[in-house]
């Protein structure tokens, strides 16, 4: 047999050359070329990974198949420290799944190796690995679409080409977690950088990527099977769940607030070297798609602790709620809305309490989700954000109802979202009318002063006194309108004492929209009739319709069909105001002689 003791590579090049693959397997594992292996390992690396190539791949097959074997037989005899380099350098160079693939199964060989020893290295690799797949990147519709296009993002290459590689990166970290498993159970937690750990937070970080703008909704009605989506996602999260015996333990480094109890004392007093605290290894980002998936995805294992309190669950991922709403893209919006419903449901029948609201991250969440109501451009979004908001507001007590509701008028110029507020507003001075005789009852909020602030202030108002603008605030006239016909109708013994100050109410509110209405009709009549007999339109006349009427379309870059159908439907509104108003004044009319009477 040929003695290899001067240059390996060379000789192992030569066989490769003439297809005489017996020969180099004889040679890698020939016990008198040890020395020689090891002093060349990483020039026999790259010798063996330089033929896992594309064109190998489809011309050559056999020689790619082959240098992927011996490369394997190479990462298991080898120097695994300069191996692993080696591949890695490979790994980092190459932009070819199949090839990517074939590095990552000697990758996985020398990794086995090093076990619990040198945890930076399974660090570097796992880095490796994830900065390959951030190279893919998801096409630009994909980050906002709706609910139709979801179901057919399955069918676009580069999300099929994503969900191949996570599928195979799963099949590379098999080994890994059950080895590191065992301790998944350990009451006092090692919280610094251990393979664990850095496993753990690589999980994370793979949700954080491209799967977080994708559809990973449990099997409903509309999906007859589970899609791959889901699957990948059910598997990553099976990783941390083995791997962690308290799914929930993360949201102890979360929330900053939080006080440390004494089981934690040394992470608090070590945070630097906690990996659940850094950034970018354990990011916001990564535990909102974790949790999303746990409590949306309905992804919370039986063996979960049961000692997390509902109203700590809600409270603690909130602000993941909170991130996703606050974000960009509208696909990662509708995450914060489910979220949210999600966590509505986890309180069940318990409510908030009004001190719960000093929490900074309430107000942020009512920030953001009625920004996605107001200017998100995917319908469901919008519809289901509404939703949520009525839900998360009567979740609250009657105080807290109350603080929320003045507050939202207050930050809130959106007249639909505003007439919307009203309504909801409007129920719970009807329940509060209903329960006045109860001796138990807690919402005297809505009556009475309270109620009477909010009318007088943020409901029944012209922003502009006669000069307001009937058509861009609209909504809310027409629901305070309904406001206080609805009060004097159905108040019948005056418990919210609406007739104490109704003829503040018509000096403020009624008399000066009746004159608005006039001078708003005859000014759009005119202009009506302008645009019938083919006469211009005036400059100014045409910058405030422009605005305010037609959304930003000039009236004349209409055609005459347009304009005429955009007046029509501003003198429309005006008549349904005008006869919201009419029957306003006869019930106030009606109601005050009865109160009257009553006396």
């Amino acid at each position: 047999m040929m003695m290899y003791s001067k240059y390996v590579p060379q000789s192992l090049k030569h066989f490769m050359c003439h297809g005489q693959y017996k020969e180099v397997t004889k040679a890698l594992q020939d016990v008198k070329n040890e020395a020689n292996l090891q002093a060349e390992c990483m020039d026999i690396v790259s010798l063996l990974a330089g033929y896992l190539t594309e064109q190998n791949l489809e011309a050559n097959f056999e020689l790619y198949s082959m240098s992927e074997d011996l490369l394997k037989l190479v990462a298991e005899r080898c120097n695994p420290q300069e191996t692993l380099l080696e591949i890695l350098e490979k790994i980092e160079t190459t932009n070819h799944d199949e090839i990517f693939t074939s590095l990552l199964k000697s990758l996985q060989i020398v990794l086995l190796r090093l076990h619990n020893n040198k945890p930076r290295s399974f660090e570097f690799s796992l880095n490796s690995i994830l900065t390959y797949i951030e190279k893919v990147n998801l096409p630009e519709y994909i980050k906002n679409s709706d609910e139709k296009q979801e179901l057919l993002l399955e069918t676009d290459s580069t999300v099929r080409r994503i969900l191949q590689l996570y599928m195979t990166v799963l099949l590379f970290l098999e080994p890994f977690t059950k080895l590191l498993q065992n301790d998944a159970t350990t009451v006092f937690r090692d919280t610094t950088a251990t393979r664990k750990n850095i496993l753990i937070c690589f999980i994370l970080q793979l949700l954080q990527k491209s799967s977080i703008y994708l559809n990973v909704e449990k099997k409903t009605d509309k999906m007859d099977v589970k899609t791959y989506t889901r699957q990948v996602a059910e598997d990553l999260i099976l990783v941390i769940l083995k791997l962690t015996g308290d799914p929930f333990f993360f949201l102890l480094f979360h929330n900053n607030e939080y006080v440390c109890s004494s089981v934690f004392e040394k992470s608090r007093q070590n945070l630097k070297q906690n990996i659940f605290r850094m950034q970018d290894k354990c990011s916001t980002e990564s535990l909102a798609m974790f949790y999303y998936l746990l409590l949306v995805g309905d992804l919370v294992p039986e063996t979960a602790p049961k000692l997390y309190t509902s109203h700590y669950l809600f409270e603690t991922c909130l602000g993941f709620c909170v991130h996703f709403l606050s974000h960009e893209q509208s696909a990662i919006n509708y995450k914060g809305i489910q979220m949210g419903q999600t966590l509505l449901e986890i309180l069940g029948t318990k409510h908030l309490q009004a001190k719960d609201l000093d929490e900074n991250m309430h107000r942020l969440f009512c920030q953001y989700l009625t920004q996605t109501i107001i200017y998100s451009s995917i319908e469901r979004n919008r519809k289901e954000g509404t939703l949520l908001l009525r839900d998360y507001i009567l979740k609250f007590d009657c105080e807290g109802r109350y603080l929320l509701i003045s507050n939202l008028f207050k930050s809130v110029n959106h007249s639909g979202l505003r007439s919307y507020l009203a309504t909801i507003f409007k129920n719970m001075v009807h329940k509060a009318i209903e329960d006045y005789g109860d001796k138990n009852r807690k919402n005297d909020l809505f009556l009475g002063k309270s109620l009477k602030h909010l009318l007088m202030t943020e409901i029944c108002v012209l922003k502009n006194h006669i000069e307001t603008d009937l058509i861009d605030n609209a909504d809310e006239i027409i629901s305070g309108l309904n406001i206080l016909r609805f009060l004097i109708i159905r108040d019948k013994t005056n418990v919210t004492d609406i007739c104490s100050y109704i003829d503040q109410l018509d000096q403020q509110f009624l008399k000066p929209l009746r004159k608005s209405i006039d001078m708003s009709r005859a000014h759009f009549s005119a202009e009506l009739d302008q645009v019938q007999q083919g006469l211009p339109v005036e400059e100014k006349i045409d910058f405030d319709i422009s605005v305010d009427v037609l959304n930003g379309e000039s009236l004349s870059e209409l055609t005459k069909e347009r304009k005429l159908s955009m007046l029509k439907n501003a003198l429309n509104t005006f008549d349904l105001m005008d006869c919201l108003l009419a029957r306003v004044n006869e019930c106030v009319t009606i109601g005050l002689k009865s109160h009257k009477k009553a006396k």
